[in-house]
């Protein structure tokens, strides 16, 4: 096991803070997704954790972050343009087909990182006292809370939203709303600035 856990070490430092490296038309610098090696999984140490949080800025929009840049799942006017079914299997042909409906910018933003940033940066404000860590908690607090539903939305106000997609010219909840995988990653956000104000006081 030591062996297999060096080597797969060895081979995430060669592709962090990035996503996938290889093969090259395949490469994506920043992936939200790997906020969740820093926090909760913690299988990073915090200089590759904040690396990985700084690379994050390339992924933030103003709801939330992006999965990828030029990620078309939940892209504006989805259901129009894939039909009733959003979460249908594409194959690798509709896929492409999808891919080409995605204009810069209309990615759908989604709502379960933003907690984990939170969080990590709760985890570091916990080690260090450092009050910049702090002040990046509360940030990253506030957007989650900021995505919270409200009385406009249609599935009901005060629900996690799994993500917010263009609709027409608006930003909406997508269809996935409530999602408990953001129910949760808000509660852990909740918990870890508690432990943050005990820190504090």
């Amino acid at each position: 096991l030591d062996v297999l856990e060096k080597n797969l070490q060895a081979a995430l430092l060669k592709i962090l803070p990035g996503e996938i490296t290889f093969p090259p038309e395949l490469a994506r610098d920043a992936d939200a997704a790997t906020v969740f090696l820093a926090y909760p999984l913690e299988v990073v140490d915090d200089q590759l954790g904040l690396q990985i949080m700084d690379r994050l800025k390339k992924v933030m929009g103003h709801i939330g972050m992006c999965r990828y840049r030029k990620d078309s799942y939940w892209c504006k006017d989805y259901k129009d343009k894939v039909g009733e079914d959003p979460t249908k299997h594409f194959t690798d042909e509709e896929l492409k087909e999808r891919d080409r409906l995605l204009q810069d910018g209309e990615e759908a933003q989604w709502c379960l990182f933003d907690p984990m940033v939170s969080c990590f940066y709760g985890r570091m404000y916990q080690k260090t006292q450092d009050e910049k860590y702090l002040k990046l908690q509360q940030l990253f607090l506030a957007r989650s809370l900021a995505a919270i539903t409200g009385d406009d939305c249609p599935f009901g106000p005060w629900h996690c939203a799994e993500a917010y997609y263009l609709e027409k010219d608006r930003w909406v909840p997508n269809d996935d709303t409530p999602l408990v995988w953001t129910q949760i990653d808000l509660k852990m956000a909740l918990f870890e600035m508690e432990r943050s104000l005990n820190v504090l006081n």
